[in-house]
């Protein structure tokens, strides 16, 4: 018989005992390779065997990025240590403040501050002048002898 026979013959007889064999011994064989798997670092076989470039070409990273919950991530970020890490300073530098000022409506302000600062001086003078109308209703009464009103 040949060597191409023979490997033949093998392959058949494998395949025969395989086909024969039963699927609770094919399932104990794949619950010990899958266990083994699980116990074995994998990734110098997958890095040296994928193009991960390739694969995360393929990759929606704008579909990630929509299931990311952000509020759940920032629930877990320390905003002070963060800000305590932020240079103010730098960042007053860079801030446009004409084109801020540009954005403001100042005469609003203006009248709102000065309508405020009326109102504040009216109220005061009323209070000022009832205060000297009693003073001086205080005196005439006393001048002309009358009694407590």
């Amino acid at each position: 018989m040949s060597l191409l026979g023979a490997t033949r013959t093998a392959a058949t007889s494998a395949v025969t005992a395989a086909v024969s064999v039963p699927k609770s011994v094919v399932h104990a064989v794949l619950d010990d390779v899958l266990e083994y798997l699980a116990g074995t670092d994998l990734t110098p076989v997958l890095t040296s065997a994928v193009d991960l470039n390739k694969v995360l070409a393929t990759v929606d990273v704008q579909a990630l990025v929509d299931r990311v919950d952000l509020n759940k991530v920032l629930a877990t970020v320390d905003l002070n240590a963060l800000l305590a890490r932020v240079d103010l300073n730098a960042l007053l530098e860079r801030v446009d403040v004409d084109a801020l000022l540009a954005r403001t409506d100042l005469d609003s302000i203006v009248r709102g501050a000065s309508a405020s600062v009326t109102t504040e001086v009216v109220a005061d003078l009323r209070s000022g002048a009832e205060r000297a109308d009693d003073g001086v209703e205080r005196f005439v009464s006393r001048v002309l002898r009358r009694g407590p009103a």
